[in-house]
């Protein structure tokens, strides 16, 4: 009984997020109400409060699964090859990660609009959940292995974090102001610096 029960509110939390992310990647979480979720959802709203305080939790939890989504992919494909340095570790990475964005405009959107850094710090360095923590796991394992030393690496997920983030989403939605192959070019000459600039001699 106590399964079948685990499990009930298992499918209902996960409706509520499917109905939620609908909603906030068609009409955005500004004007996406909890009427309009439990509607979506099929539910009463007393079923949301159990789960959920407010629309922006439900909205963290989103970030936090799409996100986490997002590394475990990446660092499987990672695990395909072996790459000769940090740099190329990293900008493989971000390859990886723009491609995934490139493929799903929805998702990039619901990103861009709602990753902060305060929670991109709890999804990715705080171990926001089991596939984000491994994901963090990975890129400290980088950073031993390269032998090199930086003042401050969680800043350098930070740099380049803002970087593919505030440059990409216009590229990808609209083509603008260059193709997405130019503007990779170009990102992926700036990474290397952004870690050259933390690092110590």
């Amino acid at each position: 009984m106590g399964k079948k029960l685990e499990e009930k509110k298992k499918r209902k939390q996960e409706a509520l997020l499917d109905a939620a992310y609908e909603l906030f990647t068609s009409k955005g979480v500004f004007d996406t109400s909890i009427s309009d979720i439990v509607n979506k959802a099929e539910m009463g709203k007393g079923t949301f409060y159990l789960y959920f305080k407010d629309k922006y939790e439900i909205r963290n939890e989103l970030v936090t699964r799409k996100a986490g989504e997002l590394f475990r992919i990446t660092r499987e494909r990672m695990q395909q090859q072996e790459y000769e340095s940090l740099e190329q570790s990293v900008i493989q990475a971000v390859d990886i990660i723009i491609e995934q964005l490139n493929a799903d405009h929805s998702l990039l959107e619901f990103i861009a609009k709602n990753l902060q850094w305060g929670l991109f710090h709890h999804v990715l360095l705080e171990g926001g959940n089991e596939v984000s923590a491994s994901f963090y796991d990975w890129y400290s394992e980088l950073i031993q292995r390269s032998g090199r030393k930086f003042r401050n690496h969680e800043f350098i997920i930070y740099m380049i974090v803002e970087l593919v983030n505030s440059t990409c989403y216009n590229v990808i939605l609209h083509g603008e102001p260059v193709g997405l192959e130019e503007l990779k070019k170009e990102v992926y000459q700036l990474i290397p610096v952004i870690i050259k600039n933390q690092e110590v001699e």
